[in-house]
């Protein structure tokens, strides 16, 4: 697919991946709604891609509520009376161990964000993007879509909700001309996950991908119509030993959740008041 002229719309465009995916389509000329709750970072984004003369717009939204996501299709169509090209992007984390029914409504605001967002706009923009088709549609897993991570169980599920959907909806349109992509980053430091850890680690920061990584995948699966990327594209051979070996896989597992923990506990305590 030539990006030029074509009508993109990228979720969670305010900062991290989705900033930098909607920078890119617009830098091969394409005509950008970028959507995001935070309405100053889409300004500031409108202006750096040129604004309305560029043929960009932003809409303010929270994916979650499917009323706004209905006014964001009426928007898209009202202003482009098209959508070639939707980038599912908005998501975010929230960390933390599993402990009872505290714990269910952060659940809930989760997977309302990363999973039933995906399923809004998918859902609400399709007939735009049937009516234009050849048309695509990118979902921004994870990595921890796959298998499980201690400590963020929430961001798990929703992800793998994600991929789940990802491939039943590639099934369900291939053949009515709307390709259903999976992008699945790996650890990616950005604001909303600063990786702090791996960003300090002597060997882990070279495991690191970076927001270009995940936009050029993007841009990849767009252009020529893939189904899945993984990024770094290394990162599938971490799926072999949970596939292959579970026992090894379930002790590794254990070994990483367990020292996520006591660095929770050593942060809580130095954190406290004396």
């Amino acid at each position: 697919m030539n990006l030029s002229d074509k009508v993109c719309v990228v979720t969670g465009a305010s900062s991290g991946i989705g900033r930098r995916t909607a920078l890119d389509l617009a830098g091969r000329g394409a005509r950008l709604c970028v959507v995001a709750r935070r309405r100053e970072r889409l300004e500031q984004l409108l202006a750096e891609m040129g604004g309305p003369d560029g043929g960009h717009s932003l809409f303010v939204c929270d994916v979650s509520d499917r009323d706004q996501v209905r006014s964001l299709a009426a928007r898209v169509d009202a202003t482009y009376k098209r959508c070639d090209v939707l980038v599912n992007n908005a998501g975010f984390s929230a960390d933390g161990t599993f402990e009872g029914p505290d714990d269910v409504a952060r659940f809930q605001e989760v997977v309302a964000v990363n999973f039933y967002g995906t399923v809004y706009c998918s859902a609400e923009l399709l007939p735009l993007l049937l009516r234009s088709r050849p048309a695509g549609i990118v979902n921004v897993g994870s990595v921890a879509g796959r298998f499980g991570l201690g400590g963020n169980s929430s961001y798990c599920a929703s992800k793998s909700a994600v991929a789940g959907f990802s491939e039943s909806l590639h099934l369900d349109l291939a053949g009515r001309g709307v390709c259903v992509s999976l992008i699945e980053p790996g650890f990616i430091p950005t604001e909303g996950w600063p990786q702090t850890d791996f960003v300090a680690h002597p060997i882990m920061k070279h495991a690191l991908g970076t927001v270009e990584d995940v936009s050029a995948a993007i841009i990849d699966a767009i252009t020529k119509r893939k189904m899945q990327r993984v990024v770094p594209r290394w990162y599938h051979l971490l799926q072999l030993p949970r596939v292959m070996t579970p026992p090894l896989y379930r002790w590794a597992a254990g070994k990483m959740a367990g020292a996520r923990s006591s660095r929770r506990v050593a942060t809580a305590r130095e954190e406290s008041p004396r």
